[in-house]
């Protein structure tokens, strides 16, 4: 296959990957310090730190994954040129 394109799908797995650990763990971080004294208790039944770790890990993985996608092409480019 051709490089660019493995490249691409291991840039955006490892975006993905990076992007749900990293924005699960600030969506905990600020979810703990700021919102820990909500509650959901019907629907979810989350409390306010679960929930910002839950949308902290989607905001990330939605925005790292693209960067992932560039930084791994930039790296194909750069080993094929030499």
């Amino acid at each position: 296959m051709n490089k660019k394109l493995w490249a691409r799908i291991l840039g955006g797995l490892l975006g993905l990957l990076n992007g749900v650990i990293g924005g699960g763990f600030l969506g905990l971080v600020i979810g703990g310090t700021f919102l820990g004294w909500l509650e959901f208790p019907k629907y979810p039944g989350l409390t306010g730190y679960e929930a910002a770790a839950y949308i902290g890990s989607l905001i990330g993985a939605l925005g790292i994954t693209p960067l992932g996608v560039k930084f791994a092409l930039k790296i194909a480019i750069r080993g094929r040129n030499g």
